[in-house]
Protein backbone atom coordinates (compact mmCIF):
# COMPACT_ATOMS: atom_id res chain seq x y z
CA UNK A 1 0.00 0.00 0.00
CA UNK A 2 1.29 3.86 -0.70
CA UNK A 3 1.51 5.89 1.55
CA UNK A 4 -0.59 9.11 1.48
CA UNK A 5 -0.69 12.31 3.52
CA UNK A 6 -4.15 12.86 5.71
CA UNK A 7 -2.45 16.24 7.81
CA UNK A 8 -4.69 18.54 5.55
CA UNK A 9 -7.88 17.04 5.98
CA UNK A 10 -10.35 19.01 7.54
CA UNK A 11 -12.15 18.65 10.46
CA UNK A 12 -16.07 16.97 10.39
CA UNK A 13 -19.17 16.76 11.71
CA UNK A 14 -20.79 13.97 11.58
CA UNK A 15 -24.61 12.36 12.22
CA UNK A 16 -25.02 8.61 12.94
CA UNK A 17 -28.07 7.02 15.26
CA UNK A 18 -28.44 3.72 17.11
CA UNK A 19 -30.14 0.57 15.18
CA UNK A 20 -31.63 -0.30 18.49
CA UNK A 21 -31.26 -1.25 21.68
CA UNK A 22 -28.64 -3.88 22.54
CA UNK A 23 -29.94 -7.61 24.34
CA UNK A 24 -29.98 -6.98 27.88
CA UNK A 25 -26.82 -9.14 28.47
CA UNK A 26 -24.70 -6.50 27.16
CA UNK A 27 -26.39 -4.35 30.14
CA UNK A 28 -28.52 -1.15 30.62
CA UNK A 29 -27.97 1.74 28.23
CA UNK A 30 -26.08 -0.02 25.77
CA UNK A 31 -26.99 0.13 22.39
CA UNK A 32 -26.56 -1.27 18.38
CA UNK A 33 -24.84 0.65 15.54
CA UNK A 34 -23.65 -0.47 12.89
CA UNK A 35 -20.20 0.00 10.82
CA UNK A 36 -18.73 -2.23 13.42
CA UNK A 37 -15.44 -1.77 12.45
CA UNK A 38 -15.06 1.85 12.58
CA UNK A 39 -16.96 2.73 15.18
CA UNK A 40 -15.66 0.10 17.77
CA UNK A 41 -12.49 1.54 17.14
CA UNK A 42 -13.17 5.73 16.79
CA UNK A 43 -15.77 6.03 19.71
CA UNK A 44 -14.12 4.75 22.26
CA UNK A 45 -11.20 7.15 21.85
CA UNK A 46 -13.68 10.06 22.46
CA UNK A 47 -15.11 8.36 25.99
CA UNK A 48 -17.68 5.77 24.74
CA UNK A 49 -17.31 2.27 26.41
CA UNK A 50 -17.44 -0.70 23.76
CA UNK A 51 -19.17 -3.58 25.23
CA UNK A 52 -18.69 -5.97 22.32
CA UNK A 53 -17.88 -6.05 18.29
CA UNK A 54 -18.76 -8.24 16.11
CA UNK A 55 -18.56 -8.77 12.13
CA UNK A 56 -21.49 -5.96 11.32
CA UNK A 57 -22.43 -4.74 14.77
CA UNK A 58 -20.66 -2.79 17.72
CA UNK A 59 -22.39 -2.78 20.77
CA UNK A 60 -21.25 0.40 22.74
CA UNK A 61 -22.38 2.54 25.97
CA UNK A 62 -22.40 6.31 24.90
CA UNK A 63 -21.33 8.76 27.72
CA UNK A 64 -24.24 9.81 30.13
CA UNK A 65 -23.95 13.72 28.31
CA UNK A 66 -24.99 12.12 24.84
CA UNK A 67 -28.27 10.72 23.10
CA UNK A 68 -30.73 10.60 20.65
CA UNK A 69 -28.96 11.43 17.73
CA UNK A 70 -24.98 11.25 17.92
CA UNK A 71 -22.02 13.35 16.68
CA UNK A 72 -18.62 12.13 15.87
CA UNK A 73 -16.04 14.57 15.21
CA UNK A 74 -12.84 13.12 13.11
CA UNK A 75 -10.69 14.18 9.85
CA UNK A 76 -11.92 13.99 6.88
CA UNK A 77 -11.20 14.48 3.32
CA UNK A 78 -12.45 17.03 0.71
CA UNK A 79 -13.88 14.81 -2.64
CA UNK A 80 -11.12 16.42 -4.45
CA UNK A 81 -8.21 14.91 -1.93
CA UNK A 82 -10.56 11.34 -2.24
CA UNK A 83 -9.95 11.87 -5.85
CA UNK A 84 -6.57 12.42 -5.89
CA UNK A 85 -5.60 9.42 -4.01
CA UNK A 86 -7.38 7.10 -6.02
CA UNK A 87 -5.66 9.11 -9.38
CA UNK A 88 -2.43 7.83 -7.78
CA UNK A 89 -3.87 4.31 -7.07
CA UNK A 90 -4.78 4.01 -10.68
CA UNK A 91 -1.70 4.93 -11.48
CA UNK A 92 0.49 2.35 -9.37
CA UNK A 93 -1.92 -0.49 -10.16
CA UNK A 94 -2.47 -2.49 -7.59
CA UNK A 95 -5.48 -3.22 -5.22
CA UNK A 96 -5.01 -2.67 -1.36
CA UNK A 97 -6.87 -2.57 1.94
CA UNK A 98 -5.46 -0.53 5.07
CA UNK A 99 -6.44 2.34 6.61
CA UNK A 100 -6.38 6.31 5.81
CA UNK A 101 -6.28 8.85 8.80
CA UNK A 102 -8.89 6.96 11.34
CA UNK A 103 -10.60 5.59 8.54
CA UNK A 104 -10.88 2.11 7.18
CA UNK A 105 -9.93 2.71 3.39
CA UNK A 106 -9.17 0.00 0.44
CA UNK A 107 -8.55 0.27 -3.23
CA UNK A 108 -9.44 -2.15 -6.20
CA UNK A 109 -7.82 -2.36 -9.60
CA UNK A 110 -9.91 -2.48 -12.48
CA UNK A 111 -11.68 -5.45 -11.66
CA UNK A 112 -13.70 -7.90 -14.07
CA UNK A 113 -17.30 -7.49 -14.39
CA UNK A 114 -18.49 -10.82 -15.88
CA UNK A 115 -22.06 -11.31 -16.33
CA UNK A 116 -23.58 -14.90 -16.49
CA UNK A 117 -27.21 -16.02 -17.24
CA UNK A 118 -28.82 -18.91 -15.76
CA UNK A 119 -30.66 -21.15 -18.66
CA UNK A 120 -33.16 -23.89 -17.65
CA UNK A 121 -33.47 -27.02 -19.26
CA UNK A 122 -36.38 -28.14 -21.22
CA UNK A 123 -37.72 -29.79 -18.62
CA UNK A 124 -37.28 -26.69 -16.13
CA UNK A 125 -35.61 -28.90 -13.76
CA UNK A 126 -32.29 -28.01 -14.39
CA UNK A 127 -30.24 -24.64 -14.68
CA UNK A 128 -27.00 -24.22 -16.53
CA UNK A 129 -25.19 -20.94 -16.22
CA UNK A 130 -23.86 -19.10 -19.26
CA UNK A 131 -21.78 -16.07 -20.44
CA UNK A 132 -23.80 -13.29 -21.03
CA UNK A 133 -21.60 -10.62 -21.36
CA UNK A 134 -18.64 -8.52 -20.00
CA UNK A 135 -18.93 -5.14 -18.64
CA UNK A 136 -15.64 -2.72 -18.59
CA UNK A 137 -13.76 -3.41 -15.89
CA UNK A 138 -13.95 -1.23 -12.86
CA UNK A 139 -11.55 0.34 -10.66
CA UNK A 140 -12.83 1.72 -7.12
CA UNK A 141 -11.52 3.36 -3.66
CA UNK A 142 -13.35 3.33 -0.63
CA UNK A 143 -12.70 5.35 2.37
CA UNK A 144 -14.95 5.08 5.99
CA UNK A 145 -17.82 3.25 5.76
CA UNK A 146 -21.33 3.07 5.02
CA UNK A 147 -24.34 4.03 7.74
CA UNK A 148 -21.64 6.60 8.97
CA UNK A 149 -19.92 8.07 6.65
CA UNK A 150 -18.35 6.99 3.25
CA UNK A 151 -16.15 8.08 -0.07
CA UNK A 152 -16.63 6.27 -2.70
CA UNK A 153 -14.49 6.98 -5.43
CA UNK A 154 -15.19 4.84 -9.32
CA UNK A 155 -13.75 4.44 -12.53
CA UNK A 156 -15.22 1.79 -15.55
CA UNK A 157 -15.42 3.51 -18.65
CA UNK A 158 -14.53 7.55 -18.34
CA UNK A 159 -13.03 9.14 -15.59
CA UNK A 160 -13.44 8.69 -12.01
CA UNK A 161 -16.82 9.44 -10.38
CA UNK A 162 -17.13 10.61 -6.58
CA UNK A 163 -20.15 9.49 -4.18
CA UNK A 164 -20.41 10.64 -0.56
CA UNK A 165 -22.85 8.87 1.88
CA UNK A 166 -23.62 9.87 5.47
CA UNK A 167 -24.40 13.50 6.87
CA UNK A 168 -21.53 15.33 7.18
CA UNK A 169 -20.70 19.32 7.88
CA UNK A 170 -17.21 20.05 7.31
CA UNK A 171 -15.23 22.72 9.04
CA UNK A 172 -12.35 24.82 7.53
CA UNK A 173 -9.45 24.41 9.82
CA UNK A 174 -5.70 26.90 9.60
CA UNK A 175 -3.24 25.27 7.66
CA UNK A 176 -0.49 23.96 10.42
CA UNK A 177 2.63 26.60 10.52
CA UNK A 178 5.30 25.27 8.38
CA UNK A 179 7.43 24.87 11.56
CA UNK A 180 4.90 22.54 13.03
CA UNK A 181 5.67 18.71 12.05
CA UNK A 182 3.01 16.38 13.83
CA UNK A 183 3.76 12.41 13.65
CA UNK A 184 3.18 9.24 15.95
CA UNK A 185 -0.33 8.97 16.09
CA UNK A 186 -0.99 5.41 16.46
CA UNK A 187 -4.14 3.43 15.38
CA UNK A 188 -5.50 -0.02 16.14
CA UNK A 189 -9.10 -2.02 15.49
CA UNK A 190 -10.50 -3.81 18.13
CA UNK A 191 -12.80 -6.44 16.69
CA UNK A 192 -14.47 -10.22 17.06
CA UNK A 193 -15.52 -12.95 15.01
CA UNK A 194 -19.49 -13.03 14.98
CA UNK A 195 -20.03 -16.73 14.20
CA UNK A 196 -22.82 -18.26 12.27
CA UNK A 197 -24.18 -21.55 11.84
CA UNK A 198 -22.06 -23.10 9.65
CA UNK A 199 -24.64 -25.89 9.61
CA UNK A 200 -27.25 -23.85 7.96
CA UNK A 201 -24.50 -22.34 5.68
CA UNK A 202 -24.05 -25.99 4.03
CA UNK A 203 -27.62 -26.53 3.49
CA UNK A 204 -28.23 -23.92 2.21
CA UNK A 205 -25.64 -24.06 -0.16
CA UNK A 206 -26.04 -27.47 -0.64
CA UNK A 207 -30.26 -26.32 -1.90
CA UNK A 208 -29.37 -23.25 -3.81
CA UNK A 209 -26.00 -23.70 -4.71
CA UNK A 210 -22.84 -20.69 -5.09
CA UNK A 211 -24.69 -18.40 -7.91
CA UNK A 212 -25.55 -15.13 -6.59
CA UNK A 213 -29.44 -14.80 -6.52
CA UNK A 214 -29.11 -11.35 -7.62
CA UNK A 215 -26.88 -11.20 -10.51
CA UNK A 216 -26.26 -14.75 -11.49
CA UNK A 217 -22.47 -14.50 -10.98
CA UNK A 218 -20.50 -17.40 -9.92
CA UNK A 219 -17.34 -16.43 -8.06
CA UNK A 220 -15.13 -19.76 -9.61
CA UNK A 221 -15.67 -18.20 -13.08
CA UNK A 222 -14.55 -15.01 -12.64
CA UNK A 223 -11.30 -16.12 -10.09
CA UNK A 224 -10.37 -19.60 -11.25
CA UNK A 225 -9.56 -22.25 -8.49
CA UNK A 226 -9.92 -19.38 -5.21
CA UNK A 227 -13.71 -18.85 -5.91
CA UNK A 228 -14.51 -22.39 -6.02
CA UNK A 229 -17.28 -22.86 -3.51
CA UNK A 230 -17.50 -19.43 -2.11
CA UNK A 231 -20.52 -17.31 -1.76
CA UNK A 232 -22.00 -14.98 1.10
CA UNK A 233 -25.15 -16.22 2.75
CA UNK A 234 -27.74 -13.31 3.25
CA UNK A 235 -30.30 -13.62 6.16
CA UNK A 236 -33.41 -12.73 4.48
CA UNK A 237 -34.95 -11.52 8.03
CA UNK A 238 -31.77 -9.69 9.16
CA UNK A 239 -30.39 -11.24 12.26
CA UNK A 240 -31.07 -7.88 14.50
CA UNK A 241 -34.39 -8.13 13.83
CA UNK A 242 -34.60 -11.83 16.09
CA UNK A 243 -36.16 -11.71 19.12
CA UNK A 244 -33.05 -13.85 20.65
CA UNK A 245 -32.08 -17.25 19.83
CA UNK A 246 -34.25 -18.82 16.91
CA UNK A 247 -34.35 -21.73 14.46
CA UNK A 248 -33.45 -20.83 10.59
CA UNK A 249 -34.85 -22.80 7.77
CA UNK A 250 -31.47 -23.27 5.61
CA UNK A 251 -33.87 -23.15 2.70
CA UNK A 252 -36.51 -20.59 2.94
CA UNK A 253 -34.55 -18.10 5.40
CA UNK A 254 -31.12 -18.16 3.72
CA UNK A 255 -29.97 -17.06 -0.11
CA UNK A 256 -26.66 -16.98 -1.25
CA UNK A 257 -25.44 -13.48 -3.04
CA UNK A 258 -22.27 -12.56 -4.48
CA UNK A 259 -20.21 -10.05 -1.99
CA UNK A 260 -20.96 -7.05 -4.43
CA UNK A 261 -24.74 -7.77 -4.44
CA UNK A 262 -24.61 -8.70 -0.52
CA UNK A 263 -23.16 -5.09 0.42
CA UNK A 264 -25.68 -3.46 -2.25
CA UNK A 265 -28.98 -5.41 -0.65
CA UNK A 266 -28.00 -3.73 3.25
CA UNK A 267 -27.43 -0.30 1.59
CA UNK A 268 -30.43 0.80 2.95
CA UNK A 269 -32.64 -0.23 6.11
CA UNK A 270 -34.36 -2.59 6.21
CA UNK A 271 -32.46 -3.87 3.62
CA UNK A 272 -33.86 -4.53 0.03
CA UNK A 273 -35.52 -7.55 -1.20
CA UNK A 274 -34.02 -10.04 -3.40
CA UNK A 275 -36.46 -9.32 -6.19
CA UNK A 276 -36.22 -5.43 -5.51
CA UNK A 277 -32.26 -5.46 -6.31
CA UNK A 278 -32.78 -8.37 -9.20
CA UNK A 279 -35.14 -6.17 -10.62
CA UNK A 280 -32.75 -2.86 -10.62
CA UNK A 281 -29.56 -5.02 -12.08
CA UNK A 282 -31.53 -6.30 -14.69
CA UNK A 283 -32.81 -2.54 -15.78
CA UNK A 284 -29.58 -1.60 -15.98
CA UNK A 285 -28.83 -3.67 -18.88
Amino acid sequence: MMEYDTSDWSEASIKFEAQGKAPKRYGEGVFRFGAAMTLSVLLPRRGWKLIKSTKHYAYLRPPESSQGIYTLRAKVPTKEQALEIARRCYEKGESWMGQLGEWPAWYTHKRRRIMNELVPSEDRRNITEKFAYELPPESSLHIGEWSVWELEVVKSDGDFEVQESGEISREEIPKLDNNQIIEGQELSYELSKYERSSKARQQCIEHHGVVCKVCGLKLEDLYGDIGRGFIHIHHIVPMSRQKGEYQVDPINDLVPVCPNCHSMIHRRDPPYRIEELRAMFRNRF
